[in-house]
């Protein structure tokens, strides 16, 4: 399992959390928690010569959370994705044992939850990232810990990988030539 990719950020400096860019499980975090208010600009970016690029395809975004996330959520329904592909609807569902259900509109603004199965709690709700989604979906502590674990999971994998490549053979020390690594032969 794979820690999924960071968001984006805005060229304004806030965090938009849509897109795919890969950076490290770090970097996630730092993004997570530096995340603030939504500016209210759409998700655009100037070009070169100073005009603004048209938003990426939310249509896309939805399919990324979908294949991406998967250790985050136990159902994810895509509702529907407008003509211009700037605007989509999903359902998600949580993995804790009240299966708790939202309904969320994503345009370039935010995620808006339309619905929220826990009594509305949640109805109305203005969010600027995906992971601020599932975050208010579980509970920050369940959200946390379940990235802890997956960045966890990787650097495991990463570090034992790095020491299969080492060709050590387990005991921490290096041999070469005959002698017992850490002795200078003197």
């Amino acid at each position: 399992t794979q820690v999924p990719p960071p968001p984006r950020v805005l060229s304004s400096g806030h965090a938009c959390g849509r897109r795919r860019a890969p950076r490290d499980a770090g970097a996630l975090v730092f993004a997570m928690s530096a995340g603030s208010p939504a500016s209210g600009a759409p998700a655009v970016s100037p070009t070169s010569d100073g005009r603004e690029d048209e938003p990426p395809p939310i249509g896309d975004d939805v399919l990324h959370y979908q294949a991406h996330y998967k250790d985050f959520f136990s159902e994810f329904e895509v509702l529907s994705v407008s003509p211009d592909r700037q605007q989509a609807q999903f359902r998600i569902v949580s993995r804790r044992a009240d299966h708790r259900e939202l309904q969320v509109e994503l345009s370039p603004m935010c995620f808006l939850i339309k619905s929220d199965s826990a009594g509305g709690e949640l109805a109305g709700r203005q969010l600027e990232s995906f992971e601020q989604v599932l975050s208010a979906m579980d509970g920050a502590e369940v959200f946390g810990g379940r990235l802890c674990d997956l960045v966890s999971e990787q650097l495991a994998a990463k570090l034992g990988g790095l020491a299969g490549a080492a060709g050590g053979d387990g005991d921490g020390e290096a041999h070469s030539d005959g002698e017992a690594g850490g002795e200078d032969g003197a």
